[in-house]
């Protein structure tokens, strides 16, 4: 009977190699969140939801019709 083999093989795993994937995923995915990065993404995947027979917006003109709405109506916030 021989020692218990270990349920991963990849030596990858003992380096912490996935979790420090996963923490640089999420640490991106964050910032982006902060600085607005994927308010675009988020757009586009709304439009897709939606049904629309539309064009979506460029993400130029998304960023005009955003900063546009903002000044029309402001709200608090840090900036």
């Amino acid at each position: 009977m021989g020692s218990p083999v270990s349920a991963t093989t990849d030596p990858r795993s003992a380096l912490g190699v996935p979790s420090a994937m996963r923490w640089w995923r999420g640490t991106v995915w964050f910032v982006k969140g902060v600085l607005g990065e994927s308010a675009y993404e988020g757009y586009l995947a709304h439009h897709t939801r939606s049904g629309s027979p539309d064009e979506p917006m460029t993400k130029k003109q998304y960023w005009r019709a955003r900063t546009d709405h903002q000044e029309r109506s402001p709200q608090s916030r840090c900036c």
